[in-house]
């Protein structure tokens, strides 16, 4: 990852999902450290933020929140950073204790631009669902088996009896993905993991595609699939009704310090030295 120099923002934009008494500290001192280093900042969830023009989005907060501050980021076209309050913090790369360094470094235009892929779903009625982690399609009804078929750019692959199916992005294989079974993927890369969640099938091990594969699931049942993008309910599937899924048409970009090589993030973000 390279540094290159970035405009200088005149106003950050602010994600913050928690009210806990520490989160609001940790606020406080972010705005007072922005306002020192020359910065405007805005509740980039509030209705008038479009006005505001916030040429960066902050989340503060645990991955949740920067999750929510990355789709925002990504609407409106501009990069994203985390401020690490949660217990994982595996996309939050900026801890309290440095807040004013990555300020101070940010008005100095030497934060690094990482992009990281996209996923989007078509819904049978032409629509897209536009995701950062991943598309889950799933069952509506707990107690019961769906099957989905899969064509893969065309072609039929396969059909799955499971509880579901997850197409994740690199950024999302540490999410859902992970923990049916998928693979930790470097977000350096462009690829869609395809995990199958619970499969009753001899095909249950996650396949990985390249970025410009569509991915077609076909509801082959009487049960219904719900689509949740990001965790977010997005459509409900009959029998007969498909969804295509791709890698997003542009990008994500996360502002870093560098301080995280992937290796490193994993590493300590899911406690490997303890293991």
């Amino acid at each position: 990852m390279c540094y290159e120099m970035i405009d200088v923002p005149a106003v950050i934009g602010t994600v913050v999902l928690n009210s806990r008494e520490d989160v609001r500290d940790v606020v406080e001192q972010f705005t007072a450290q922005a306002a020192s280093n020359g910065f405007q900042t805005v509740d980039a969830l509030s209705d008038d933020v479009a006005d505001a023009q916030p040429a960066v989005i902050v989340g503060i907060g645990g991955d949740g929140t920067l999750l929510r501050a990355a789709h925002l980021a990504h609407e409106h076209d501009v990069p994203v950073i985390g401020v690490n309050l949660g217990t994982v913090g595996y996309l939050t790369e900026v801890e309290p204790e440095i807040v004013g360094e990555m300020l101070h470094r940010l008005a100095a235009g030497q934060l690094g631009v990482q992009s990281r892929m996209t996923v989007a779903a078509e819904t049978p009625d032409g629509s897209m669902l536009h995701g950062i982690n991943d598309v889950v399609m799933e069952k509506v009804l707990s107690e019961r088996l769906v099957r989905i078929s899969v064509e893969v750019s065309g072609e039929f692959f396969t059909t799955f009896r499971a509880d579901g199916l997850i197409v994740a992005t690199p950024l999302g294989s540490t999410a859902y993905s992970l923990s049916a079974g998928g693979p930790v993927v470097d977000p350096d890369l462009d690829v869609l993991i395809m995990t199958p969640v619970a499969p009753h099938s001899l095909m249950s091990r996650p396949t990985v595609f390249a970025p410009d594969t569509a991915l077609r699931f076909t509801v082959a049942t009487e049960r219904q699939v719900r689509v949740n993008v990001d965790g977010r309910a997005g459509v409900v599937l009959e029998e007969g009704q498909s969804v295509v899924v791709r890698a997003g048409v542009r990008p994500v970009r996360f502002l870093t310090m560098g301080s995280h090589p992937f290796p490193q993030a994993v590493r300590h973000q899911f406690g490997l030295d303890h293991a």
